[in-house]
């Protein structure tokens, strides 16, 4: 078996299922061996949006997606997006062809230590001798990727080992990592020692980050405890969408008052760096108490002394917490909930004021204003990309299309039938074999495209869409 084959394989084993990138000399070869195994791949014009594209993908999807690059630019490209995925706690595996190993130090094609370079920015960085091992750095790669906080790993492929054979009895390929990671939950008296901190705070405040969303069951039990407690909650920007925006006790609009005058903040999944103004005064009063839920200790006392530390798994963590505080409800007349409504009354106003204003020169709310609106009760724009009609007329004029369908932009919550009648189709959501059934049918009569999505799984978390 080949390194190229081998390499897509160990892919395969692991559950990767999408490979972004730029093909091109060394590792063109393992682009079309992992397509031929199964592998997904969505080819891109620039190395760097491949690493940004693969690591959303990971985050969204829970498990890593790959990226694979040329050697020399195609790598170092990459490079800002591994940081990113780092920093951000986002995992990818960036596979990078490379110079042969005969030829190292010798002025290769393209030659740099991409080692090196990548593994500044990754949790992992390494490059195999051999085409038995490559299995074995495929298996610690996605590891790495995943367990702990998650991020970017970096495999750099020699092109020898592309091409170069062995027979497939010599190579051994790890079990499956097991996803996802262990998980822990903190000492039963740091639990108690939390919920007292919390029973005995006059003005709570509970911020949540994106941390509370990679967690399997952080998002519910987030929701859990902030509708149980009836703390007031903020989001910061990666944590916007673990709540609804809507929440009755979430005060977005009276942050900056929240944050100075809360005495304890239950911090989820969030670092108080920057956009915390890490926990610091004027943004924060002095002595303000920390509760903060994080997987990596070196989390804690970041800035300020964290009051309890709580490390564990964030889901885990606050199921314990929630149990811990099951007589407990913030009193919804207190002065704290009181003060906090009208500050937030108040800059809704001041907002809205400004929203309608349409003094020239417009000011931002006033231009935003209209879009927001007009985005509550459309699900599908449709856009031309900025050209004009006398644009299309010239275009028709010297093409000859058979069909004109339009460029979309998605909301959100754009469902199914909108889409595909955009396209002129139909589309439909289904649970049961009869349901296929019937819509095949309809579908067969109806000579347009349809979009069948199926719900494989009864106990699946999607919302119904299309009806």
């Amino acid at each position: 078996m080949d390194g190229a084959n081998v390499l897509a394989k160990a892919l395969v084993d692991q559950g990767i299922e999408y490979l972004f990138g730029i093909v091109g000399f060394p590792i063109i070869e393992v682009g079309i061996a992992c397509q031929a195994r199964g592998i997904k791949y969505i080819g891109c014009r620039n190395e760097q949006s491949a690493a940004y594209a693969a690591q959303a993908m990971g985050y969204l999807s829970g498990k890593p997606a790959a990226l694979l690059v040329v050697s020399g630019p195609g790598l170092l490209h990459t490079l800002g997006g591994l940081a990113n995925a780092t920093e951000n706690c986002w995992p990818v595996i960036c596979i990078g062809g490379s110079s042969d190993q005969d030829q190292e130090t010798r002025g290769a094609f393209q030659e740099c230590p991409q080692v090196q370079a990548a593994r500044l920015h990754c949790k992992y960085a390494s490059r195999p001798a051999s085409i038995n091992v490559i299995p074995l750095h495929v298996h610690k790669a996605v590891k790495c990727a995943m367990y702990g906080r998650p991020g970017a790993v970096y495999i750099d492929i020699p092109g020898n080992l592309v091409l170069s054979s062995v027979p497939e009895e010599d190579i051994v390929f790890p079990e499956k990592v097991p996803l996802p990671g262990p998980i822990s939950v903190p000492p039963h008296s740091q639990i108690v020692a939390a919920a007292n901190e919390i029973r005995n705070a006059k003005r709570p405040l509970i911020i949540y980050g994106k941390g509370a969303q990679w967690s399997r069951t952080g998002p519910a039990e987030t929701a859990r405890f902030a509708n149980q407690s009836n703390i007031p909650l903020i989001a910061t920007p990666g944590g916007k969408g673990v709540i609804s925006d809507f929440h009755e006790n979430l005060v977005q609009p009276a942050r900056s008052f929240a944050l100075q005058q809360t005495d304890l903040v239950v911090l989820i999944g969030a670092r108080l760096n920057w956009i915390l103004h890490f926990g610091l005064q004027p943004r924060f009063a002095k002595n303000v108490k920390i509760i903060q839920i994080d997987i990596v200790p070196e989390e804690f006392h970041q800035n300020i002394p964290t009051t309890t530390p709580l490390l564990g798994d964030i889901g885990e963590t606050l199921s314990l917490l929630t149990a811990n505080l099951k007589d407990y409800r913030f009193n919804q007349n207190s002065d704290w909930k009181r003060d906090l409504k009208q500050k937030c009354d108040k800059n809704v106003v001041t907002v809205e004021t400004m929203a309608n204003n349409h003094a020239t020169p417009l000011n931002y709310y006033a231009a935003y204003h209209p879009i927001r609106e007009w985005l509550r009760k459309n699900d599908v724009i449709v856009i031309n990309e900025g050209l004009t009609k006398e644009d299309w007329d010239d275009i028709e004029e010297d093409s000859d299309r058979t069909l004109d369908l339009p460029v979309l932009s998605l909301t959100p919550e754009c469902r199914y039938d909108k889409m595909c009648q955009a396209f002129g189709g139909n589309g439909v959501l289904v649970r049961t074999v009869p349901e296929i059934a019937t819509e095949l049918d309809k579908a067969a009569k109806s000579k347009v495209v349809t979009l069948i999505n199926c719900i494989i799984s009864n106990d699946s978390e999607r919302k119904a869409q299309g009806t």
